[in-house]
């Protein structure tokens, strides 16, 4: 579920058209009539008016564009340096919101050449600290963070109200983005006080919807819902002063009612959520952003699962799915995945598999279609980095380090790839081979394929954070001892966290693939949890206390020792976090089945199962031992007593 809820933030960084198509031929003919009785007015400071409070009455797509730009231009003719400052900033707004940086930069030029000619800043400091936002969204989070406190300095030094919220604004989206929670709140708040009379609501509003994210991720709830009724307070009262604008606040008021409902999910209201999924679909008209759209329908998705709606949930996802698969790739494999676990609850196991097979046909074509847009990403980072390498000169010891540490990612990475290479000639001989081979040539393919997909994101996440330490490292003249000594830290942390991935990954592909054999003896098993705990209290760092619940003396079990007490292990030990678990290990008899039952609560190898592909490829390693020998191995992450890991064992 915490994947799920996550993901769903993922997709702001994605533009669409949705509302283009939706308005199609009856927005083109609504676009033409007003034009034409605009075309019929004296081409006079009148005319300039009617554009004006025509563009600001439809900001929204597809016409936005047209009529800002029609506004522009018959300025620009008349040669009225107020309509032309306005045209542009309404086109800036039009790219702000498409995150289309080469054009919002054009448009900012504009503004900053007409700002001195009209004698206001405003709208030129505003427009300025949206490219730190779309920064933000491209991930270069050093640019962003520059340009909006470069628009903070010169909103100060032009005292301009509505420059400084927009630059404390878009410095706490570039804090946010990169993780820094608190002092992304500190400057909202700074940007929130700021707000008054003077300044401009969308501003105001904006800012207030940054603030009720920021809360709802720390779990204030009082806080978060006093600033809510505030936006929405606000968001009424402009549409109320003028109901021509409710279709420019649509995105928002719909975004408004979606924070409510997360709000009330969060406190198990689900009533009241439920309430709000209503409004929110009330406000849906063709000027909504799907991105919105798609929000209220995921959060109505979560209030099915957690209220046991199963059917409706399923019918849900598979209203929305064909949409999704074709304008959101990146949550169609989580919107796939859920449904499978809405039919796991249900109690239709064979319809949560065969949807899962599904998933894994869809696989190399979502892949590729999601690979493309983080190409892109990739690639503006990575042209960024050659500039910095241009004007750095590498002659210190301590890029030599992270050259070495490097290298060694480097080989491992060249034989990761060598032996999936040997993987694939291995499955194409065995595709030649006789039908008693066919079994174990699909096990091969799938490990192959389990491989690839792991290495896609996860090993250049840390690949990149190597790289990138090393070479600030590289110009050691502007770093003091401790900060290299943190970015070394940071650098074999996150070496050693590849090196486990790696293994996992490897140990995952030859288990599949039948090339582990276990070796069984008789162990006891009561000694064995002892053991496990006891190692887990001398392992460095670990942030676990377990406690063994069980009635049980002793009893004698056939087992693969070490791979079991690795089990074990794995179970009670976490290094992953700082925060504290207390896991209560509990073990019982189920005698009609001669099987033990181990139920373990609160193991942080359940809470890390969707945020940490490492503990999930553990969890499969766990499950594979486990059904060697015939027990079952399930992964409750939303249990009520707290995150569960339960499997059985035969005696």
């Amino acid at each position: 579920m915490k994947k799920f809820i996550v993901l769903t933030y993922l997709l702001y960084t994605f533009s669409c058209l949705f509302a283009l198509a939706q308005k199609g031929e009856g927005a083109i003919a609504f676009r033409d009539s007003i034009m034409k009785e605009v075309e019929q007015m004296p081409a006079d400071t009148s005319r300039l008016s009617r554009l004006l409070d025509i563009a600001y009455h439809h900001q929204y797509p597809p016409c936005n564009i047209y009529f800002a730009t029609f506004l522009y231009d018959e300025a620009v003719k008349q040669k009225n340096v107020f309509y032309e400052n306005m045209g542009a900033y309404y086109l800036a707004t039009c790219y702000d919101k498409k995150h289309d940086l080469d054009s919002l930069v054009y448009w900012v030029d504009k503004l900053k050449e007409l700002a001195p000619r009209i004698g206001k800043y405003d709208y030129y400091l505003e427009q300025k600290a949206a490219i730190s936002r779309v920064y933000s969204s491209k991930q270069l989070i050093e640019k962003a963070e520059y340009t909006a406190k470069e628009v903070l300095k010169e909103s100060e030094e032009r005292n301009s109200n509505n420059g400084m919220v927009a630059a404390y604004n878009s410095l706490g989206c570039a804090y946010s983005v990169s993780k820094r929670e608190e002092e992304s709140l500190e400057v909202l708040l700074k940007g929130y006080r700021l707000c008054n009379r003077q300044t401009k609501l969308s501003l105001h509003i904006d800012i207030l919807s940054r603030l009720v994210s920021r809360y709802g991720d720390m779990r204030k709830g009082d806080l978060l819902l006093m600033y809510l009724k505030r936006m929405d307070g606000l968001l009424n009262g402009a549409i109320a002063k003028d109901p021509k604008t409710a279709d420019n606040w649509r995105d928002v008021m719909v975004d408004c009612q979606t924070k409510y409902v997360r709000y009330y999910m969060n406190v198990k209201d689900f009533p009241k959520a439920t309430a709000y999924v209503e409004k929110a679909k009330a406000l849906f008209t063709s000027a909504v952003d799907s991105v919105y759209w798609l929000n209220v329908k995921l959060m109505e998705l979560q209030i099915f699962g957690r209220t046991g709606e199963y059917d409706k949930g399923i019918a849900l996802t598979d209203s929305v799915a064909p949409y999704v698969e074709q304008n959101h790739v990146a949550t169609f494999e989580v919107l796939t995945y859920y449904k499978s676990l809405l039919l796991r609850d249900k109690g239709d196991w064979d319809a949560g598999i065969d949807n899962l097979k599904y998933l894994l046909h869809k696989q190399d074509s979502l892949n590729y279609t999601f690979s493309v847009n983080q190409l892109k990403q990739v690639k503006e980072i990575y042209h960024i980095d050659e500039l910095l390498l241009e004007k750095q000169k590498i002659a210190n010891t301590n890029y030599m380090r992270g050259a070495i540490i490097l290298a060694v990612l480097l080989v491992m990475m060249l034989l990761f790839y060598v032996y999936t290479k040997y993987l694939s000639r291995k499955i194409a001989q065995a595709e030649k081979a006789a039908a008693e081979a066919a079994a174990l040539s699909n096990a091969d393919n799938q490990a192959k394929e389990r491989l690839k997909l792991e290495i896609s994101h996860d090993i250049r996440t840390l690949l990149n954070a190597v790289v990138g330490f090393a070479e600030i490292l590289a110009d050691a003249d502007n770093l003091d001892d401790e900060s290299k000594s943190v970015y070394n830290k940071i650098i074999q942390e996150n070496a050693a966290q590849l090196l486990e991935y790696v293994n996992n990954i490897l140990e995952l592909s030859r288990l599949e693939s039948g090339k582990i054999k276990y070796t069984t003896e008789k162990c006891e098993f009561i000694s064995l949890c002892h053991e496990a705990i006891a190692m887990g209290k001398v392992t460095e760092q670990n942030c676990t206390q377990v406690e063994l619940r069980t009635e049980i003396d002793e009893q004698e079990i056939h087992t693969d020792r070490a791979r079991f007490l690795l089990l074990l292990n794995s179970l009670v030990v976490s290094t992953m976090d700082t925060e504290f678990y207390h896991v209560t290990m509990t073990v019982k008899r189920l005698k009609e089945k001669s099987q033990l039952q181990v139920s373990v609560v609160n193991t942080p190898l359940a809470r890390e199962r969707f945020e940490n592909k490492t503990a999930m490829i553990r969890n499969e390693i766990n499950a594979h031992f486990i059904h060697y020998f015939g027990g079952y191995y399930k992964v409750d992450a939303l249990a009520k007593g707290g995150p569960t890991v339960t499997f059985t064992y035969p005696y």
